[in-house]
């Protein structure tokens, strides 16, 4: 199928795209609080939620308002590096940064022609607050042999393979702990295959429809806790305006 001999090509092309600066979008902020938070109201009003001054300014972040990804807000200070920006996603739950693998990641899933997209997406075990932490650890998530998929081809199935593990190379989970709807998550994992670990951490909390996650995940050193405790603050923060 067109697309797949230049797998690698794409993925570069979709890796500096989430890297790419984008346009400031109004927002009604109040004071700095005395716990040093400040409100950002989404410009449709759809949602609130509060955040860390020292995040720094917010602004549209990466696919803000495309496809399953309904915003991304960017944060000047906090969403410099790798990741770091809140997202409110829809339909079935993703997850930023490839931090469930390439197949749970909305920007990720884009290298497949749509059709064969939502074959792999109904195929998959869907995130859930109950599912999250062990699919966390999996480094494979879909059998490319699976019923399900035995249209593909072998050159399709190889790609899903190649996805599947995409930032999630020799997975161990160092925290995954859930409250109410929030789970704080810590995990080590390679981008490929002989690349460094490097941690993915964030904090994502499941919605009930017409959302299905709010999240913010990022990944550099290991986090320090005070860092993952902001990252669940926001989320938790956050509410239907």
């Amino acid at each position: 199928m067109p697309g797949f001999r230049s797998l690698r090509c794409s993925l570069s092309v979709v890796l500096f795209a989430v890297a790419s600066s984008v346009a400031t979008v109004a927002t009604t902020r109040v004071p700095v609080q005395a716990d040093g938070l400040r409100e950002y109201v989404d410009q449709a009003r759809r949602f609130r939620f509060l955040y860390p001054a020292a995040f720094g300014a917010p602004s549209r972040g990466t696919n803000d308002g495309f496809g399953d990804r309904v915003a991304a807000v960017r944060f000047s200070v906090f969403s410099a590096g790798l990741g770091g920006e809140l997202a409110v996603t829809r339909g079935a739950p993703v997850i930023d940064l490839q931090a469930v693998g390439g197949l749970y990641d909305e920007i990720a899933l884009e290298i497949f022609p749509e059709p064969l997209r939502r074959v792999i997406v109904a195929a998959l075990p869907p995130l859930s607050l109950t599912t999250f932490c062990q699919a966390l650890a999996r480094e494979q998530h879909l059998d490319p042999g699976t019923a399900a998929l035995s249209a593909l081809t072998a050159q399709q199935r190889a790609a899903l393979v190649s996805v599947d593990r995409m930032r999630n190379v020799n997975p161990r989970v160092v925290q995954c702990t859930v409250s109410d709807t929030t789970i704080t998550f810590d995990k080590e994992a390679a981008f490929q295959p002989g690349a460094p670990s490097l941690h993915i951490y964030g904090a994502v909390r499941f919605l009930e429809s017409p959302y299905s996650t709010v999240q913010i995940v990022r990944a550099g050193p290991p986090p320090d806790p005070a860092t993952l405790a902001q990252m669940a603050g926001v989320v938790r923060s956050w509410n239907r305006s």
